[in-house]
């Protein structure tokens, strides 16, 4: 049989009273159900993240042509190139748990400002880092009419639908569910809407999308938009550059 540990915390009166009302509203058994998994959920976190190394500074290798960007995974140098956007996508399908990092072997090219459109379990990605800038970044799998390939991806919360960069998928493969007028920064456009499934780890989602062009100089081809965010729990550890993602729960 095996020994369980009693441990007293002290609640305050109007804690507890928003507790028995969480409980209540939530359909919880009891409170010791939803304590414990606040503390499971707590202790998966830090988990997660201690198991993340620190991302240490690298030192572009003399070998390297000027102009070019380069890509370092666990402080190793792992690819050469011409664009931030294919360098991470590399890095993402060859170690996409491990936190990597970006330079340009040359002068400073200076910030990329972008706005488009303007999981059972806990898991964890480390920021991209690339020159003063960070990217909250994961590997996500888009399926299209058996058409399928997998993305570097990040997340635009104030997108309502997904987006996937122009070329990545052939336009031929995809089934248009309607036209929409979007609402940009730059003002109204039409644009086909189109349907498919996206998955992240082992799980999987049906999705909209629609195309846009995206620069090669920032290192995504698919941004995450509220249609598929919102079915998602996420934390964005800002200081510890960690993006953590669980399926969401009712």
């Amino acid at each position: 049989m095996t020994a369980m540990t009693l441990i007293n915390v002290h609640v305050k009166d109007d804690d507890k009273k928003r507790l028995q009302k969480y409980v209540e509203s939530h359909g919880k058994d009891s409170m010791s159900e939803v304590i414990r998994s606040l503390i499971e959920e707590k202790i998966q976190i830090d988990e997660l993240l201690a198991k993340l190394l620190p991302v240490e500074d690298v030192e572009i290798p003399e070998f390297v042509p000027k102009g070019k960007y380069v890509i370092f995974v666990n402080g190793a140098l792992v690819a050469v190139g011409d664009t931030p956007c294919d360098l991470a996508e590399i890095a993402m399908l060859k170690f996409p748990n491990l936190p990597f990092v970006m330079k340009f072997n040359g002068p400073d090219p200076g910030p990329t400002e972008y706005v488009f459109m303007s999981l059972s379990g806990f898991y964890s990605w480390k920021y991209c880092r690339f020159g003063d800038h960070s990217y909250p970044m994961l590997p996500i799998e888009i399926n299209v009419n058996d058409f399928t390939k997998r993305l570097n991806a990040s997340i635009d919360t104030a997108a309502s639908l997904c987006v996937v960069k122009y070329g990545e998928i052939p336009e031929e493969n995809c089934t248009k569910t309607r036209s929409e007028k979007i609402f940009t920064a730059g003002g109204i456009i039409d644009a086909p809407v189109y349907s498919g499934t996206a998955q992240i780890l082992d799980i999987t989602f049906d999705i909209e999308f629609i195309f846009t062009p995206m620069p090669g100089e920032i290192p995504f081809k698919f941004l995450v938009g509220r249609n598929l965010f919102d079915q998602l729990d996420a934390y964005f550890m800002g200081l510890k550059q960690v993006l953590l993602l669980k399926q969401a729960e009712p």
